[in-house]
Parts: structure tokens; sequence; C-alpha cells
């Protein structure tokens, strides 16, 4: 079962269907179970298999009240982080928050490293949708799969099965969430 973390601002109803909804339909439309949870709420049950943290939309800064590592202590399976929640995954690893707004298709090309990671494999180039207004600087626990003109788009934890898109996948990139939802069929993830 791939748990599926809303970060959405919960005063905010329509950003659910904007940026969890089209994951959650991908993962199903994928054969995988999942279970939709709200950041503040979130318990990881011992059916989960993978997690995804899905991104919310550039004024929502909601979300940076609120923290993940805790959580994640002691997971060792895939986790896919989606804008914010790649920011999340960055800061709460070592890296700091670094401004910068980034609206709209920007073209994305693969490092070495992520021509060879199977969530990039075959793609050297592709277009990506990216809304927002944060990023993050990488830690030594990360390394680059992919990048922009102007920053990192992409990258994978050194030591974990852990992800991190900034831009928006679900828009034209179906295709990763469909390659990280494959990642998580493995029996042997899971805490520690």
């Amino acid at each position: 079962m791939i748990l599926i973390v809303d970060l959405t601002d919960p005063d905010i109803p329509v950003l659910f269907d904007e940026f969890v909804s089209p994951i959650q339909r991908i993962v199903h439309q994928c054969g995988y179970e999942n279970q939709v949870v709200r950041i503040e709420s979130v318990k990881i049950p011992p059916s989960c298999t993978g997690i995804i943290i899905c991104g919310t939309a550039l004024a929502d800064t909601w979300y940076r009240s609120h923290h993940l590592m805790s959580l994640l202590n002691g997971w060792t399976g895939p986790i896919l982080g989606i804008c914010a929640g790649m920011q999340m995954l960055l800061t709460e690893t070592g890296g700091e928050t670094v401004f910068l707004t980034d609206i709209g298709m920007i073209s994305i090309r693969s490092t070495d490293m992520g021509r060879k990671d199977i969530l990039l494999n075959g793609k050297d180039e592709f277009s990506g949708y990216a809304l927002h207004k944060y990023t993050a600087t990488l830690s030594s626990h990360w390394i680059a799969l992919a990048i922009s003109d102007i920053t990192v788009q992409m990258v994978k934890h050194c030591s974990n099965s852990w992800y991190g898109a900034l831009f928006h996948p679900e828009v034209r990139n179906e295709w990763i969430i469909e390659r990280f939802a494959a990642l998580t069929m493995p029996p042997d993830y899971g805490y520690e």
C-alpha cells in the first residue's frame, strides 16, 4: 500500500483536488492500493510499502510549519517527495531553504547519475511543470538526478530509495510516479 501524504492547507479544500487527487488517481490506475493522510496526523501503517509526499500551490506555505523526519526515522522504504515534499525532505536532512520562484514548463536534463537511475533511465531530456517559490540546497546525503537551467529538479538520497522532484510529475510526467510505484513492490521495505 502506498501512503500519500497531503501537505495542502486544510482551510483551502480545492488544493486537495489539484495536488493530491491526481497522485491518488495515477497510483490507483497503476493497480496499487493507496491511503491519503494529512501531514499533521500521519502515521505509517504496517502495510505501507512506499510514501508519496504531495506538493501544493505556489502561495500555500502552510506545510512549512510541519515536519517529516520524526515520522520517517527508521523508515527504509521508498519515498517520493514532490515540490514541497522534496523541499521538506531536503531541509529536514541538512539542506537549507532558498527562495526561487519558478512557474510554467521548464526543460529538464538528467545528470550522469540520473541516467543510470531506475526513475530516469532512458530520459535524457524532458519538460516538467514547475510551480514553486522555494527550493532547498542538497546536503551530503543527496545527489542530483536532473537539473534545469536554474536549479536541481530531481534528487535521490545516497543510502535510501528516497527521491524528490521539484516540478510536478503529475502534470506531464506520470511515468515518474508509475516508475516510483513499481519500486514499492519489494516486501523487505519498511521499518527496521
